[in-house]
């Protein structure tokens, strides 16, 4: 008797561990009105090419391309991160990091939870300066 008492407190001890996750890793500032971002993208540039925001920010980034296609990817840990474990920056749809549709504006939904640097760049090759397209969101305390 004793013993299946303890192997269902271990049961729902294991079910109840992923559910505590789930809750630790989703950002506590849900309800949260986001700080909309706008950035403009061009041959080769960002403008701004340098963002900055408030940990815990909710942020809503919206690209819009002024000459062709572009698009924005943006790393979610920050840079000098050895531990590759928990992203710095926790988007509602990490798909769409990165992912560029022809002819329609980008929009990046997250919430900024680490500081630090994260880099961001073009998310398409758009030519020969493709690669100096980039930029940096910075996360302050």
């Amino acid at each position: 008797m004793q013993k299946a008492i303890i192997a269902v407190a271990v049961s729902v001890g294991l079910a109840v561990v992923p559910l505590y996750v789930a809750v630790a890793q989703s950002p506590t500032n849900q309800n949260q009105a986001p700080k909309i971002i706008e950035v403009s993208a061009k041959k080769y540039e960002f403008t701004p090419n340098e963002i900055r925001v408030k940990q815990g920010t909710r942020v809503e980034l919206k690209v819009h391309s002024e000459d062709e296609t572009h698009g924005i990817k943006l790393s979610v840990y920050a840079e000098g991160t050895k531990d590759k474990g928990k992203p710095g920056l926790l988007f509602d749809q990490p798909g769409e990091n990165g992912k560029v549709t022809k002819g329609v504006d980008q929009v990046l939904d997250f919430v900024a939870q680490e500081s630090g640097t994260y880099d961001f760049k073009c998310a398409k090759v758009c030519g020969l300066g493709h690669d100096r397209m980039k930029g940096k969101l910075v996360v302050e305390p």
